[in-house]
């Protein structure tokens, strides 16, 4: 399956996998250059093949040269035939009248013939202002089998709907049949999504007011007590891990499903054997066994999980920190996967247990982790692969080292990345290496980063081996 992150350049949608089928539906011919514009550029600049299909009132004469405006050097993907423009009338009426197969079959060539160029893929918008209504049952059966032919594919689409041509019924096809559906009105987005989705971002919200508003009531309290200022400083570190993982909901969903799975699988095979008319006891107790072994290991990613969203006080405690890398690399597999990245470890045997709370050093390496994941997901010429090592440092200390393969640190922030509240990322917190730099140092470590040369970036930290006492010291 692919599902390799892309950039869609509309904001209100961020990133997509491939595989994409939405549809926007618009109301004037600015709101819709506005949104394909930014669409199509994005796709050129991540090297796709963009297909725009256009229709009237836009014409392609329009379409192209408000393209133009916005990248500048639009002729030579035209030249090298980067980009098609063509009419709608052309693309989905050959032979004037609408073919369901013709045009799928269009897309797959598109498809093989941009894989065979070496394109990323394929970036498709369509406009339906051509749509009449005797076509509009035939229609909507091809925009159902789009999601079907698109899945798997190196392959996203936007289909475009003129609002003024679309009554109540056409929208609720409109959003039946895609994956989800935008609307675009005078400048202004509305996302229309389902219930579920709805309710989720609402809970978010809540949450976000609910946070902000115990910001501002524990901003007063810090100039009273020192306690007040621990307790703001445990519920950021909490909300920073939530964002870190609310991120991870999709990959965790998937991990714990693996192995409930092979236990329905285990059991219906010991099932099996214990049904035959000569019960084959061993093969049973064996499957048996998997399905123990299976339990195990979905209880323990739901344990870790359930340890990272507590909310608790530092509980020291001698800790081996290869097992905490252990445990964080299983809830990132799935988002390792996800973005094509290979990992790679050398963990040290033999490695002096450490004095330290086990969910703020998962924290770290979670937040180092999923950083290193997040600086690769745009690296398209080169092997994407993380790496996190550990080893003896001296007679005193452990090093934990987490190296990327990505863009690399910007020389004039590098000195910056440590600060609160400074982000690199659109909707970045400016967090979490702050809260990790605190942790570290609490612990009586070091946290630093510095280039991976010729590509990305590596970040260390040390703890120390320490007694409980000064430990606790250190974080009381």
């Amino acid at each position: 399956m692919v599902t390799e992150m892309r950039k869609t350049g509309i904001d209100v949608v961020g990133d997509m996998p491939w595989g994409t089928h939405i549809c926007l539906l618009y109301e004037t011919k600015e709101d819709l250059l506005d949104t394909l514009i930014s669409y199509i550029k994005t796709g050129l600049e991540s090297g796709e093949f963009c297909l725009w299909v256009v229709a009237e009132p836009l014409t392609i004469e329009e379409a192209t040269d408000a393209l133009k405006d916005a990248v500048p050097d639009l002729d030579r993907y035209l030249a090298d035939f980067s980009i098609e423009i063509v009419s709608g009338s052309n693309w989905y009426l050959r032979g004037g009248t609408f073919d369901l197969r013709g045009v799928t079959g269009g897309w797959h060539e598109k498809l093989a013939r941009a894989s065979a160029r070496g394109y990323a893929g394929v970036r498709v918008t369509g406009d339906t202002s051509w749509l009449e209504k005797k076509y509009w049952k035939d229609f909507c059966e091809y925009e159902e089998s789009l999601n079907e032919a698109a899945a798997n594919q190196r392959l996203a689409v936007l289909c475009t709907y003129p609002l003024v041509s679309c009554g109540a019924l056409e929208i609720l096809d409109v959003v039946r049949t895609h994956q989800f559906a935008l609307a675009r009105r005078h400048g202004s987005w509305d996302v229309i999504e389902t219930a579920g989705l709805k309710h989720a971002k609402a809970e978010i919200n809540r949450l976000n007011e609910e946070l902000e508003q115990r910001v501002v009531e524990r901003t007063s309290q810090l100039m009273l007590a020192s306690e007040a200022l621990r307790n703001a400083q445990a519920d950021l570190a909490r909300v920073t891990r939530m964002t870190t993982m609310g991120e991870l909901v999709a990959s965790i969903a998937h991990e714990v499903n693996q192995p409930l799975m092979a236990i329905v699988t285990n059991a219906d095979t010991c099932l099996s054997w214990l049904g035959s008319d000569t019960p084959q006891l061993d093969e049973a107790r064996k499957a048996a066994e998997r399905i123990v072994a299976d339990g195990h290991r979905a209880g323990d990613i739901i344990k870790t999980i359930r340890a990272l969203a507590r909310k608790s006080w530092p509980e020291m405690t001698q800790l081996d920190m290869n097992d905490a890398i252990a445990e964080v690399l299983d809830l990132t597999r799935g988002e390792l996967r996800r973005h094509d990245v290979s990992l790679e470890t050398e963990l040290s045997g033999g490695l002096e247990t450490v004095m330290a709370d086990r969910i703020q050093m998962q924290q770290v390496i979670l937040n180092l982790v999923m950083n290193g994941i997040e600086a690769m997901s745009a690296i398209m010429d080169r092997p994407r692969v993380l790496r996190v090592n550990s080893r003896i440092d001296g007679p005193d200390s452990v090093l934990i080292v987490v190296t990327d393969t990505g863009a690399g640190l910007d020389p004039g922030k590098a000195d910056r990345i440590f600060d609160a509240f400074f982000t690199t990322k659109p909707e970045g917190m400016g967090m979490g290496l702050s809260i990790c730099r605190s942790i570290i140092e609490a612990h009586g470590g070091r946290l630093w980063a510095s280039p991976n040369p010729p590509y990305g970036s590596i970040f260390q930290f040390t703890m120390p081996v320490m007694t409980k006492g000064i430990a606790s010291d250190r974080l009381g």
